[in-house]
């Protein structure tokens, strides 16, 4: 089925996730995490103005780059949190941490599209900010809580990835993200597609062939993904959205999965 097929093929170099280049459709699992040389910590990022605590992500911003300022929003000793097993963390032998700032991308997983709304809400309090570690199932979670006006890192806890609410997706994705023909057998035919003609200012909208796939597909993070949770309860268990956004602030593309049976498959393709 291929209701829009040609006029979709003209608009393929707009779609702003570049598709995935490769002459082998079964990849290799890789971690993906693309790291700049340039790790050194610096301080020359100013601390963000009180207001600013008000949205996580602005406070983040900071303390991903700036050493002194994350050090200062650290509550010592810092429960570390190891399958069960605590081993405080003292102020003196704290590293700073990037998190996931020298990533060329970051991801975010919602269960609905509402859900999305999520990180600009102001009146959040609590937020985890996971790496997950796709090949070894593993789950690494930063816990960060607001309180009199502050958000600090309260906690950090490791843990396996099958006590992680989204650990069934997580597997699922694990090889999604790396194998063409698997991709092709987890996609709902024929899928939605949308993106944005910035020449004529529009929405462009349809459905595309499982076999237009390949032209159409986004390179999609694997081995090692990040996953922010601003409050999702997940509590729709067969839905999720995966948002792949730009670390530099460019445009950004989600995919949402449905669960059909007991398997995962891909709805809509958006950006």
């Amino acid at each position: 089925m291929r209701l829009i097929a040609f006029s979709l093929m003209m608009l393929v170099f707009l779609v702003a996730c570049n598709k995935t280049k490769t002459s082998d459709p079964e990849q290799k699992v890789v971690d993906s995490v693309s790291v700049n040389k340039d790790s050194v910590a610096t301080d020359s990022v100013a601390a963000p103005p009180k207001a600013a605590d008000g949205l996580f992500d602005d406070f983040i911003y900071s303390f991903m780059r700036n050493s002194r300022f994350q050090r200062e929003r650290i509550k010592f000793p810092l429960a570390h949190i190891v399958d069960g097993v605590n081993t405080p963390i003292q102020a003196k032998d704290w590293k700073f941490d990037h998190l996931y700032k020298n990533q060329d991308v970051y991801t975010l997983i919602f269960d609905d599209q509402r859900s999305v709304k999520a990180e600009k809400d102001t009146t959040l309090h609590h937020v985890v900010v996971e790496w997950v570690y796709l090949n070894k199932r593993r789950v690494k979670q930063y816990v960060f809580d607001k309180a009199e006006g502050q958000w600090r890192l309260t906690s950090i806890d490791e843990h396996s990835m099958d006590k992680n609410i989204n650990s069934d997706f997580y597997a699922f994705y694990r090889q999604f993200s790396v194998s063409l023909s698997y991709q092709e057998k987890h996609i709902l035919n024929p899928f939605r597609f949308k993106t944005y003609d910035y020449d004529n200012f529009q929405n462009i909208e349809g459905l595309l062939d499982v076999n237009q796939w390949p032209d159409y597909r986004p390179h999609l993070p694997s081995g090692t993904i990040t996953n922010i949770n601003y409050g999702q309860s997940y509590g729709n268990a067969n839905r999720r959205v995966l948002m792949i956004c730009s670390q530099s602030g460019g445009m950004g593309c989600s995919l949402t999965f449905v669960r059909k049976g007991k398997k995962w498959m891909l709805e809509k393709l958006e950006n």
